[in-house]
């Protein structure tokens, strides 16, 4: 897979040439790894080659996080329809997240591309409403493809840095786009479930 940059610098991946490691999951065990957070894990500190892990179609019910120096990954889902990871943290519950902790699926490292999966969380926010972010996207040059983000409050949190979003579905109530990324959003749909207020959206 080629990796590109667009005017923002944000990787793009094309063609297959420049990926260094393919790592799969599948929650089956016929993969190197049946957990998402395994697979990343494995991948060195200051890696600086392209590693793709590739997700099996299916619900992996757990918490994902990319720490800041786990550079240069290709997550890669089989769909966002087919491919999602959920959980169901949330802002004040009894573990003691808050905004920026409670996150399904949370990414600091720079360079990094990621397509075809669904990101949710779970928590049901109608009865009583809480910060509960699907996703929360804190490093430099993040572009995402054709990815679902689902949650009540916070849903997406934009964090920092310059970020892409083509063909994305975000979900939400309120405030469910937030935070000071410099982000392009190309041809994604946001739909709000009830009532909207949208803070820091582009």
């Amino acid at each position: 897979m080629t990796v590109l940059s667009t005017s923002l610098h944000v990787p793009v991946a094309t063609a297959a040439a420049s990926i260094a490691k393919t790592i799969v999951v599948n929650r089956s065990g016929t993969g190197d790894f049946r957990s998402v957070q395994e697979a990343i894990n494995s991948v060195p500190d200051y890696n600086n080659q392209w590693i793709k892990i590739h997700l099996a179609s299916g619900v992996y019910r757990e918490k994902v996080v990319i720490g800041a120096y786990k550079s240069y990954i290709l997550l890669e889902g089989e769909g966002a329809q087919k491919t999602s990871i959920e959980w169901g943290d949330y802002a004040s519950d009894s573990r003691g997240h808050d905004t920026a902790s409670c996150g399904t699926f949370t990414s600091y490292a720079s360079n990094i591309v990621v397509a075809g999966i669904t990101f949710k969380n779970t928590y049901d926010g109608y009865s009583h409403t809480k910060q509960a972010v699907a996703a929360l996207i804190a490093g430099d040059k993040s572009s995402l493809y054709s990815c679902g983000f689902v949650g009540y409050q916070d849903t997406l949190a934009d964090l920092f840095g310059r970020h892409y979003f083509k063909g994305c579905y975000i979900q939400g109530v309120t405030d469910f786009i937030f935070g000071l990324g410099q982000s392009i959003y190309e041809v994604s749909t946001r739909t709000c479930r009830d009532s909207i207020r949208v803070h820091g959206s582009p």
